[in-house]
Order: structure tokens, then C-alpha cells, then sequence
């Protein structure tokens, strides 16, 4: 009986040590992405045109820009938007529901802002 504890005593450190080894080494881990691949810059691209036409809204329901410097940067950010959609090759109706979505995040964005305003306001 003590040999059967003292072998199940060694046993457990012994799993405990090893179990952290098999699963480093097993084949369904996951592979990170190529940071450097060309859907990885897309990507980055995107977000940034993504969130230039947002803080362009923000800063323009504030007023720190005017009509023209706003005109200005919303186009920059837009044609930005345009190359990338372009350069994904995407199909036409996934590309309308990308600028979809887009018109609708700039929309709850001004949404927003216009309530944090209007709360600000009644302060």
C-alpha cells in the first residue's frame, strides 16, 4: 500500500511537468498571422481610413474644422477607403456592405457625439 501512494506521489509532479511539454509541441496550436502580408496591410490601412473619417466627424460636430478642412480630410479618408476596397478585389455586394457598414459606424459615431453634446449642453 505504501509503495502504490509512493508511486502515485511521483506520478503526479511527473504529469504536471510533462503535460505543459506535449501541449506546447501538439499540432493544433494556433499559427499567428503574417504580420507582413499583404491582407495584414489592407487590413491596417482600412482600420486607419476607418477611423480618420470618424475622428473627421468628431472634430467637425465639436468645430475644430470647417466646412472646407472637413470636405478635404473626408475626401482623403474616403478615396483611402476607395484604393483599399479596390486592391481586396472584393465582390460588389461585399463592397456594399463594407461602405454600409462604414456609413453606418460614422453615423452612430455622430450620433453619439451629438448626445454627448446635447447632455453637455443641458449641464
Amino acid at each position: 500500500m505504501v509503495i502504490l501512494i509512493s508511486l502515485v506521489l511521483c506520478l503526479f509532479p511527473l504529469i504536471l511537468i510533462i503535460f505543459p511539454l506535449i501541449r506546447k509541441y501538439s499540432a493544433s496550436e494556433f499559427i499567428p498571422q503574417d504580420e507582413s502580408s499583404l491582407f495584414s496591410d489592407l487590413e491596417r490601412r482600412w482600420d486607419s481610413a476607418i477611423e480618420g473619417l470618424r475622428s473627421t466627424e468628431l472634430e467637425r460636430m465639436v468645430g475644430n474644422l470647417h466646412d472646407q478642412d472637413y470636405e478635404w480630410l473626408k475626401n482623403i479618408h474616403l478615396f483611402e477607403a476607395a484604393l483599399v476596397l479596390k486592391a481586396l478585389d472584393l465582390q460588389e455586394s461585399e463592397q456594399n456592405a463594407l461602405i454600409e457598414e462604414v456609413k453606418m459606424e460614422v453615423f452612430r459615431t455622430v450620433l453619439i457625439s451629438q448626445e454627448k453634446y446635447n447632455l453637455e449642453e443641458k449641464d
